[in-house]
């Protein structure tokens, strides 16, 4: 009885508290759309007053620009010649001719120019002078007129010597429609400084209403607004319900500039837009986020349920499967391994032959080098051709016994009362500067050493001759294009890393996967003889040190090659990775990337300080 009791209390608990959760849930779905909605407000009410903006700077354009042009042709000594012949003849004929044939004719937006003398018409271009000021002259100048035919004007006032007063007259309608235009989405309504009249466009053409006269519901209620920022000097914007010209509901936003705060100075601005066809869209997206965030819940709820039943069933194939990787990693290990002893066993043929013929060969070139400057000795000064024809042969015999020495090097495992402690930094600086008389001007060669002091237990000749081949090679690798090396060294635990980078012309994978081949090459016939690389491998393994290589066409080369610090324990690697034999491009780039992020990090860092 009484565990039902507590069940039953349980059962309570755990709905009033999924009753509480749904409660506030949807409180929170609710605040959140109100969020919603506001944002969006904010974002409509900054896009309206962006495009009053624009329509502002298209005013003030626009009225510059008649401005600029009245100013000329009221500056022209002609208009002043013609009121002089006026004022002492009396006779205004040839002004008013001269004055109708004025240049403003061609702006669109211009109506009419009146000359007043004091404070009364003269003359005007069109020879109508029922023309009345509604506003006086602010402070630009401007001014409201209208005429007979209560059809108004913005009049710019300019003055003149002699008691002689201009009015230019501005066409509002085409003003609107130059400045303004029409849009089918919104509504733009100009208000005069004065508040005397607005302007809007309409089926016809832009519509100019005084602000007392009666018009629909939604124009007067946007016209009322515009009066009521106009009066109060402020920038605002207010939500109204409102009816189309179809007579179909909907929210309006209006939102209206103070002409003050305009940069034309001269005209209040507004824009009423329907509120609705802005939201709407991104309402219905909010609608659909929520409705398919819950299914996607609902659906990752089932995936769990799913994934635990499947755990449960795939125990056993989990561990079949580790059996198998396990095995598979054994047999990979013997392929290395099998593939690190073929390519020891070709060195170790190379070395055989290269020890049994080596001294026959020097034995054999000796006699044929000395035989050859000899000769060229005996030969008459003017003998050319024979002594270019000797000097080849010198030539290819010191090639040839450089190519034996060579291959002698490369099979050598370093005699170990060599091996002394030296500091790595100070050995690849003299280096360094053994390279420099073979480094092209477009190079540019920059070192960062931060192993000083650091000792390692090695052939210094060895690690000089490792360091020169891999310099001499990047050298090669940037003689058309330029470029830098960059030489490093820094210290990873018990290991001393060398790196030598560079932005040349870079290797694809097949060429890496051979570079440490003997007599492998991509150099041209006779300017290279494949052995420089294979020997730096030699140097590296003999020393219990490894070596990377990461290249791409176009993107230069990087080598990276690790050597045990002095009192480190020396391991008895190949070259690859992890010491596996032939090098592995593939699994290089692998390792580099999931095994030694941090290393490669600490070298990004270490070549921006370079570079800086």
């Amino acid at each position: 009885m009484k565990k039902r009791t507590a069940g039953r209390e349980l059962f309570i608990i755990a709905l009033v508290v999924a009753v509480l959760c749904i409660t506030l849930g949807i409180n929170g779905v609710w605040r959140s759309f109100e969020r919603f909605d506001n944002s969006i407000l904010t974002e409509k009410d900054t896009q309206l007053y962006s495009l009053m903006r624009s329509g502002d700077i298209s005013l003030e354009n626009s009225i510059n620009a008649i401005q600029r042009e009245a100013e000329i042709f009221l500056g022209r000594e002609r208009l002043k010649a013609e009121i002089k012949n006026w004022k002492e003849s009396g006779s205004t004929s040839s002004l008013k001719k001269y004055i109708k044939s004025n240049t403003l004719e061609t702006n669109p937006i211009y109506a009419d120019l009146v000359m007043n003398y004091n404070g009364k018409i003269v003359c005007t271009a069109s020879g109508s002078k029922s023309y009345t000021p509604v506003t006086g002259s602010d402070a630009n100048g401007m001014s409201l007129w209208k005429d007979d035919k209560n059809i108004y004007y913005m009049a710019w006032h300019q003055e003149a010597p002699g008691d002689i007063t201009y009015d230019i007259l501005i066409d509002l309608k085409r003003l609107y429609s130059m400045a303004i235009g029409r849009s089918n989405d919104r509504e733009i309504m100009l208000l005069d400084a004065s508040s005397v009249i607005a302007m809007v466009s309409g089926p016809d053409g832009p519509v100019i209403m005084e602000t007392e006269a009666e018009a629909d519901e939604r124009l007067s209620n946007f016209r009322d607004f515009m009066v009521s920022c106009q009066k109060e000097g402020i920038a605002d914007g207010i939500s109204v319900d409102t009816e189309d010209d179809e007579g179909h509901s909907y929210t309006a936003r209006m939102v209206a500039l103070p002409s003050g705060s305009t940069v034309n100075g001269e005209f209040a601005m507004g824009i009423l837009a329907n509120y609705e066809e802005a939201i709407a869209p991104s309402r219905k997206a909010a609608e659909g986020i929520l409705l398919y965030g819950g299914l996607a819940i609902v659906g990752v709820a089932g995936l769990l349920l799913l994934l635990v039943l499947m755990r449960r069933a795939n125990a056993a194939s989990s561990a079949e499967l580790r059996v198998l990787k396990k095995k598979n990693e054994a047999m990979e290990e013997i392929n290395q391994k099998m593939q690190a002893l073929a390519h020891h066993q070709r060195l170790e043929t190379i070395g055989t032959m290269t020890a049994s013929i080596a001294h026959d060969f020097n034995n054999l070139l000796t006699p044929i080098m000395g035989y050859s400057i000899m000769t060229m000795e005996m030969l008459p000064a003017d003998a050319t051709d024979l002594q270019e024809n000797l000097m080849e042969i010198y030539d290819a015999s010191v090639k040839a016994k450089d190519i034996v020495t060579r291959l002698a090097e490369l099979t050598k495992k370093g005699n170990e009362e060599n091996f002394k402690e030296i500091d790595v930094d100070e050995v690849i600086r003299s280096a360094l500067k053994v390279t420099l008389p073979a480094k092209p001007k477009e190079v540019e060669v920059k070192g960062n050493f931060n192993a000083e002091g650091e000792k390692i237990k090695a052939d210094r000749t060895q690690i000089s001759q490792l360091v020169m081949n891999i310099v001499l090679n990047a050298y090669d690798a940037m003689r058309e294009e330029g470029g830098t090396l960059l030489v490093s060294t820094r210290v990873s635990g018990e290991e001393v890393v060398l790196r030598f980078k560079d932005n040349g012309c870079g290797m694809d994978t097949e060429t890496m996967s051979r570079i440490f081949d003997p007599f492998y090459t991509t150099k041209e016939s006779g300017k290279g003889t494949g052995l420089g690389l294979a020997i730096v491998a030699q140097i590296v393994e003999t020393h219990g040190g490894k070596i990377y290589v990461d290249s791409e066409p176009g993107e230069g080369t990087e080598f990276r090659i690790y050597i045990p610090l002095a009192g480190a324990e020396m391991e008895s690697l190949a070259w690859g990775p992890g010491g596996e034999g032939k090098f592995d491009t593939k699994r290089y780039s692998v390792n580099l990337i999931r095994k030694e992020l941090a290393r490669i990090q600490a070298e990004k860092e270490e070549e921006d300080a370079v570079q800086n």
